[in-house]
């Protein structure tokens, strides 16, 4: 029998879908009524085989104006524009295409598959195969589950998704599946620091790229087109009525002034003379030599701590760990800068106050910023000219740059003390302003936040949405994976203060401190993550 497969559009998506095919052994009916773009598609698909090394891919691929009716492929995708009632149209037309046993296919981003396949003869065999732009590229395609999607039907999608040589993540049919969904926190909360004057734009897309991230919020905004990504996020908002993925009015703005990114020549940046170099953060350690006069104390406990002594104790003369805060007045007087680390999860005000108490005025205090209240923390102090907010997340060694709260207190010579400590670790310096969160904080735990609702919900199973996260948006780590190492407790910290800053809507998910509870590996049985999320395929 044959093992045709029918792709309806000639697009990017389209011929990308095409030549995966067409590679993976079947034989490919690429349809167009536009015979330009059928040209343009075969061109790319004869490019793509040559890449590939086998010119007798782009053979496998034949056109046709009209989509055929004789009943003989075993798939039909169509990869036209995302307006539902032309989608409707061509899976209807597409339905004779199949054979009886066939699947019937739809590469959308965001519009429901369970509403594509409501006209349809037999729903049990519509599903979604959303691939990610450019087809040929990216590894992942989410498998998307409709209420009526047959279990049958799911084992033969994965089936094709690895012959032709892709990963699959599964995920129900909800507003913008796994990675329009779990995304939009990147762009969303990124916007929203700009607005609060966080930082520049350069600064804040060098930040997130110095925890990993292959491109920064805005820089990606430009490169997809504020335009798309703007319809992404309305369309997802409009479909989970959720403030907290409320579109940007920045966005929006730009938008109708015809700054689209890229495309335009402007977004947030301008490409009237070519893409900007990126602003770089990254700094050289420099080489040991005699050890640095200061004396430098770690209060806390945990793993920034220990990698904080582990690091500064080569490099100071004097380095001194204290866990136990019973114990801070034994703190030598002449200490110079004192890192005040906590366990990562609670208020540190008092504790401030009381090192604020203890020390002479010339010891520059450093306060984790992401859990506690600079401003609040200097307002109580003698001497508020010497705190220093700073962030890391959860590892140095994941960082390569660091927040460093540039409040109105602060001094000079404090900012520069700060400055030069995380320069010699070799980690290069943002200064932010102080808002809950700062930027990091409030954009990966937005994230990590928006993953655990995805499996709450049951969307996709933790396994599927970190698949999702890392091989369809590039992610350092899957969201869930990041969670657990930063801890849930933290995460949950950091929201509730972005959340009394700009809203109950931005408050943590609940199941957040499952997190921690599966770290420590206690109380299995309530660990939603242990388990694949329920889903229709589960139930049936």
């Amino acid at each position: 029998m044959s093992e045709r497969v029918v792709v309806v559009g000639a697009g990017t998506m389209g011929a990308g879908i095409a030549f995966l095919a067409a590679r993976g052994g079947y034989e490919v009916v690429l349809i167009d009524p536009d015979a330009a773009a059928i040209e343009r598609a075969r061109t790319r698909i004869r490019a793509s085989a040559e890449r590939a090394g086998d010119p007798s891919i782009a053979a496998r691929v034949r056109s046709a104006p009209t989509i055929p009716s004789d009943g003989s492929a075993l798939l039909a995708i169509e990869a036209v524009p995302e307006r539902i009632e032309l989608k409707s149209v061509v899976m209807r037309a597409m339905a004779a295409a199949v054979r009886p046993d066939g699947l019937l296919a739809t590469n959308t981003s965001a519009l429901s598959v369970g509403a594509l396949a409501t006209d349809l003869p037999d729903p049990s065999r519509v599903l979604g195969l959303h691939f990610f732009n450019p087809p040929e590229a990216m590894k992942l395609v989410e498998i998307v589950h409709a209420p009526s999607t047959a279990d049958a039907a799911i084992e033969a999608a994965y089936a094709f998704v690895e012959r032709i040589g892709k990963s699959a993540a599964l995920t129900a049919d909800t507003p913008g599946f796994i990675v329009n969904r779990v995304a939009r926190p990147y762009y969303l909360q990124a916007l929203r620091a700009l607005e609060h004057d966080v930082a520049t734009v350069p600064e804040l897309d060098a930040l997130a790229r110095s925890v990993g991230f292959r491109m920064g919020p805005f820089e990606l905004m430009d490169f997809i087109g504020l335009d798309v990504n703007l319809a992404t996020s309305e369309s997802v908002y409009a479909r989970t009525d959720a403030a907290r993925l409320i579109p940007s009015a920045l966005q929006r703005r730009l938008v109708e002034g015809g700054r689209l990114g890229r495309k335009s020549a402007k977004g947030f940046y301008d490409y009237s003379n070519g893409v900007p170099e990126p602003l770089d953060l990254r700094v050289a350690a420099p080489e040991a030599t005699e050890p640095l006069r200061e004396r430098v104390a770690i209060v806390g406990c945990g793993g920034v701590a220990d990698e904080l002594h582990e690091l500064l104790a080569p490099r100071y003369a004097h380095v001194a760990r204290i866990e136990n805060e019973e114990l801070l007045d034994e703190l030598a007087l002449d200490t110079t800068i004192v890192i005040d680390v906590g366990d990562g999860t609670t208020d540190r005000v008092a504790t401030i106050a009381q090192l604020d108490s203890l020390l002479g005025p010339e010891t520059v205090i450093l306060a984790d910023a992401y859990a506690s209240d600079v401003s609040a923390a200097a307002a109580r102090m003698r001497h508020p000219e010497r705190l220093i907010g700073y962030g890391v997340l959860s590892s140095l060694e994941r960082q390569s740059a660091i927040e460093v709260v540039d409040a109105e207190s602060a001094s000079d010579d404090a900012l520069v003390l700060a400055q030069e400590l995380f320069e010699t670790l070799g980690k290069g310096v943002v200064l932010v302003e102080d808002v809950p969160g700062l930027f990091l904080g409030r954009v990966v735990g937005s994230i990590v936040n928006e993953a655990v609702v995805a499996v709450h919900e049951g969307v996709a199973s933790a396994e599927d949405v970190d698949l999702a996260m890392r091989l369809g948006t590039n992610y350092p780590i899957g969201p869930i994976a990041w969670g657990r190492e930063i801890g849930g407790a933290r995460i949950a910290r950091i929201l509730q203060r972005v959340a009394a800053h700009d809203g109950a809507a931005f408050a943590p998910h609940r199941s957040l401190w499952v997190l921690d509870v599966e770290e420590e590996g206690e109380a299995e049985p309530l660990d939603p993550f242990a388990m694949r999320a329920a889903s229709p395929v589960d139930e049936a």
